[in-house]
């Protein structure tokens, strides 16, 4: 166990020092990540199990953030109820993506319209796939991830392919 919380904890270091040279890159990012400091060890060296709470704390407020950004940047007032049923969250992704398809056959005029349907929807599927798969990572790394939340993102990936199927076949 030793050997995995200190991988853990060298990854997450490591994405540390990563996110900490990309707000150095932006000004505003910068000022953020000075209300961010964390002074550690003034009272002394901390334990495993402080620090694993410390980052894990710290991860579930930026992500609350996250979550919080997007709620405002789709319209969606604080506090409401929001359906997170797997049907709901995929609906949701799909429509969003499919939102995109417009502007992808402006930029490859060239294409049929069944070879831009095809190639947009393995273009955005990829995108959607990789998401979806740094969200497990997220998770994970969390802790959150068990067999019924993987479960449910599975289900979530499988009708936004169905949506995409049926947007090729111009069912959508």
């Amino acid at each position: 166990m030793a050997v995995t919380i200190s991988s853990v904890q060298t990854n997450l270091f490591a994405q540390y020092q990563s996110t900490q040279l990309s707000f150095r890159q932006n000004q505003e990012s910068a000022t953020a990540l000075v209300r961010d400091s964390l002074d550690l060890g003034q009272s002394g060296p901390l334990s495993t199990e402080d620090a694993i709470n410390i980052v894990t704390e710290r991860s579930l407020n930026k992500l609350l953030s996250v979550v919080n950004e997007a709620r405002a940047e789709l319209g969606i007032p604080e506090g409401s109820a929001l359906d997170i049923s797997p049907e709901a969250t995929a609906g949701r992704i799909a429509d969003f993506a499919l939102g995109f398809f417009d502007v992808y056959r402006e930029q490859h005029s060239e294409l049929g319209e069944d070879e831009a349907r095809q190639q947009f929807a393995e273009f955005i599927g990829a995108a959607i796939g990789q998401g979806i798969e740094e969200a497990r990572g997220i998770l994970g790394a969390l802790q959150a991830l068990n067999p019924d939340v993987d479960n449910k993102i599975e289900t979530i990936a499988d009708l936004i392919q169905q949506r995409l199927d049926a947007f090729v076949s111009g069912v959508e």
